[in-house]
C-alpha cells in the first residue's frame, strides 16, 4: 500500500476540479511558529509520491513549491484555468518526448550488459532524466507546481503554503518530523472524518440563518426556497418533464462551483434526473419563473458530495426555467 494514497489524492484532486468560481481559494501563507499538519502531511505525500513513481525526475523542489504557493494564494480564476491548461500541456510534451527518450535510451544501456534484466524501479533511483539541463528541470518543475497547486486550490482544502512547502522540502531532505504512515493516515481522517463534520455543522448554522431571511420559505424536505419570478401557473413542471434551465450552483461563502452563465449557454435536463433539491424546487415555479434554493446536503450530494462540493455540504443554486417539456408529449414523438 506504500504511496498508493499519493495517487489517491492526486485523483482526487483531479476529480475536484470544478468549472471555476469567482472566489480565492481558502489557503493562507500560515504562520511559521504553528504547524498545520495537514498542510504539512500533503507536502510529504506529493513529494513521496512523486519521489516513488518516478525516482528519475529529479525537480527542484524549491521551485515547485514556489509556484505551487503563488498559484494556491490567487483567486480561482472564472472559466477555464488557462495556468493550468498551459502547465498541463508542457507536462505532456516532456513526458511524450524528452522523457520517454531518455528514459528508453537508460533501459537499453542497462539491457546492453544483461538482455535477461526485469527493469524495476530501483534501476532508475539514481538515474537524473534532466542531467545536463537545468533550464528543463526549473520549467518542468514549475510546471508540477502550477498543475498540482491549481488542482489543490480547485478542491477547496484550507491549506496553508508555509507548511505545505516545508512538508515537502523536509521529506525531500529526509527531515520529515512525520512518518509517510502518519501523513497518509492523518489526509484520510480529515477526508473520511474531519471535514464530513465540519461541513456538516456549518451547513445546519447556515441555513438555519437563512431560513430567517424574509421571503424565504420551507417544504416538509428542509427545502428552503424563495421564488423571485413565479412564472407562468399554467406550465409547471412535473418530476417526469424535461426543464430548460439557466443556473448559477454556489457554496455558503459564494464560491461559484457551476454556472451555466459562464458557459453562454442553457441547460436542458429530465427534472428526474437530477439532486433532488432540484427535482422539487422546480415544480415550485413555472415557465418563465425564476427561484432560489438553499438545498440542505441531504437533498443535493450527501455524504460523499460530489467534485468541488465536499462532503454534507449545503447548496444555494440560483434557477430560471425558461421552458418545460412535456414528458407525455416526448414520449408521443
Amino acid at each position: 500500500m506504500k504511496k498508493m494514497i499519493y495517487l489517491a489524492t492526486v485523483m482526487l484532486m483531479v476529480a475536484m476540479v470544478s468549472c471555476g468560481g469567482h472566489n480565492s481559494s481558502l489557503n493562507e501563507k500560515g504562520n511559521k511558529s504553528e504547524m498545520d499538519t495537514l498542510s504539512y502531511a500533503f507536502g510529504i505525500n506529493v513529494c513521496g509520491g512523486i519521489s516513488y513513481d518516478m525516482p528519475d525526475l529529479k525537480l527542484d523542489w524549491d521551485v515547485m513549491g514556489n509556484a505551487m504557493e503563488k498559484t494556491l494564494l490567487a483567486p480561482m480564476p472564472t472559466g477555464e484555468d488557462e495556468e493550468k491548461a498551459e502547465a498541463q500541456a508542457l507536462l505532456d510534451e516532456f513526458f511524450r518526448g524528452p522523457r520517454m527518450e531518455r528514459m528508453n535510451a537508460k533501459a537499453e544501456a542497462i539491457m546492453a550488459s544483461d538482455s535477461t534484466h526485469q527493469l524495476v524501479r530501483e534501476d532508475f533511483v539514481d538515474f537524473d532524466v534532466f542531467a545536463g539541463d537545468e533550464a528543463q528541470r526549473k520549467a518542468i518543475s514549475e510546471a508540477y507546481g502550477v498543475y498540482t497547486g491549481s488542482n489543490l486550490r480547485a478542491s477547496r482544502m484550507p491549506l496553508k503554503t508555509y507548511w505545505l512547502q516545508k512538508g515537502m522540502a523536509d521529506y525531500a531532505a529526509g527531515e520529515a518530523v512525520i512518518t509517510e504512515s502518519f501523513a497518509q493516515q492523518f489526509i484520510q481522517n480529515y477526508y473520511v472524518t474531519e471535514m464530513p463534520l465540519q461541513n456538516a455543522a456549518e451547513s445546519k448554522a447556515w441555513l438555519a440563518e437563512v431560513e430567517k431571511q424574509k421571503g424565504v420559505q420551507k417544504t416538509e424536505s428542509g427545502l428552503l426556497y424563495r421564488i423571485d419570478r413565479a412564472g407562468d401557473a399554467s406550465v409547471m413542471p412535473t418530476a417526469e418533464d424535461t426543464v430548460v434551465v439557466d443556473y448559477k450552483g454556489e457554496l455558503k461563502d459564494g464560491y461559484v462551483f457551476d454556472s451555466s452563465y459562464d458557459r453562454g449557454e442553457s441547460i436542458e435536463f429530465p427534472l428526474n434526473g437530477v439532486i433532488k433539491g432540484w427535482t422539487e424546487g422546480l415544480q415550485l415555479i413555472g415557465k418563465g419563473g425564476k427561484i432560489t434554493l438553499w438545498i440542505p446536503s441531504e437533498l443535493g450530494y450527501g455524504a460523499y458530495g460530489s467534485g468541488s462540493i465536499g462532503p454534507n455540504m449545503a447548496l444555494l443554486f440560483t434557477v430560471e426555467l425558461h421552458d418545460v417539456k412535456r414528458a407525455s408529449e416526448q414520449s408521443a414523438e
